[in-house]
């Protein structure tokens, strides 16, 4: 098919412009590709054409196309219309930026509901990672977020590591954004977010390949990176009453109180030295015994303080010079050796050696010392240099 304009013939010359007819002749292909245009000049051939030498007498060093310009062109003008049908069938809200801050920076380190994500990445329909790129900057198109999303693979992570770039946009949004993709990967991929680097206006985050993926599990990296209070704010959603009345006694007490599990505080009462040990390998997922030291110090300074029995733990972790501090606030020296006791039993459980020193306010436990016996392991000393 070829149509023509009409004859080379100079029309008319008014105002100091100079209308000329002249003859184009035009394919079917040319027509296909013109066709955006024509279809937003209503089928005006001339005025298609006079656009296209307008954008291009704008833009000559551009590379795009044809398609691609009138495309963009299009995309641009129907974004406000398509804002607006969100808005007008209630799916979307407009919200003040101060107030959407607030909202998102009062939820750090919660995860995301999954029914969330998939209402802005539909997992059905979106299955390779080229999908999801583009997927992801046609919405920040939409939403006017202004981040830009690139990765450094097109298809599949499957076989190496590989990284997303969150550029551009507003901070706590494009944290807000981040989260969101990588729970996406986390649960439908198998992906897990091995680290985050963090600068003034992007966000790179390295992912890997997980191989304990269970699928629509969250991995391990993203819970850490993303889900740090996760489980207080789920709990708290749980049993709010009792997570308040919790939170006003604390205070109300200055935190001066301690938090024991109801059998150690059976054992206590019927007078007895109970076993901690359990605890510890609740908490460590294997038997003490299997706890190496430069676990075990931390573990105990997590357990031992979260519970309030002590005020604080120093760890010297320096290998074959380990030891620990331990401060308290008790005055009763009973109740002090019972407490030395109870911790001795732990590291004599998990056949540790070492030695015992205290005095007013200060245990120390020294792993650096031959295995005694507790007798002579503990040892009074009010003139030690701490």
């Amino acid at each position: 098919m070829e149509i023509s304009l009409g004859p080379a013939t100079i029309l008319k010359q008014r105002s100091g412009i100079v209308l000329i007819r002249k003859n184009v002749s035009l394919d079917e292909v040319h027509l296909q590709k013109l066709q955006p245009l024509l279809e937003k000049n209503g089928g005006n051939l001339s005025a298609a054409i006079r656009e296209v030498i307008d954008l291009f007498s704008l833009c000559p060093e551009s590379h795009e196309t044809l398609k691609e310009t009138a495309e963009s062109l299009k995309r641009k003008e129907s974004l406000p219309e398509i804002r607006e049908q969100f808005l007008r069938s209630g799916e979307y809200v407009m919200i003040n930026q101060q107030m959407m801050k607030w909202l998102m920076r009062s939820s750090a380190g919660k995860l995301i509901d999954k029914d969330i994500v998939h209402g802005l990445i539909n997992p059905y329909l979106i299955t390779t990672i080229s999908e999801l790129e583009e997927h992801l900057n046609n919405t920040s198109r939409l939403m006017g977020w202004k981040i830009e999303v690139l990765s450094s693979a097109k298809e599949s992570f499957q076989n190496e590591d590989a990284t997303i770039d969150f550029i551009g946009g507003d901070r706590d949004l494009r944290e807000l954004f981040v989260k969101t993709v990588c729970i996406f990967l986390s649960c439908w991929m198998g992906l897990d977010a091995e680290a985050l680097h963090r600068k003034s206006n992007s966000i790179t985050v390295y992912l890997r390949h997980s191989a304990r993926h269970d699928i629509q599990d969250i991995t391990p990296g993203v819970r850490k990176h993303f889900g740090s209070k996760d489980l207080l704010y789920r709990e708290i959603e749980r049993k709010p009453a009792f997570w308040v009345t919790l939170a006003e006694l604390y205070t109300k007490f200055n935190y001066q109180r301690v938090n024991l599990d109801k059998n150690l505080f059976e054992a206590l009462l019927a007078g007895k030295l109970p076993d901690i040990t359990k605890y510890f390998e609740i908490k460590a997922d294997r038997p003490l015994r299997e706890i190496p030291l430069s676990e075990l110090l931390p573990l105990f300074k997590y357990l031992v303080v979260a519970s309030q029995l002590v005020s604080d733990v120093e760890i010297f972790a320096e290998k074959g010079k380990e030891y620990i501090k331990i401060r308290h606030d008790y005055s009763d020296e009973c109740v002090v050796l019972k407490l030395i006791q109870l911790f001795s039993n732990l590291f004599e459980a998990g056949l540790h050696r070492f030695s015992v020193t205290y005095v007013s306010g200060l245990i120390i436990f020294d792993f650096s010392l031959p295995e005694t016996s507790l007798q002579d392991a503990v040892k009074v000393s009010s003139d030690l240099d701490f």
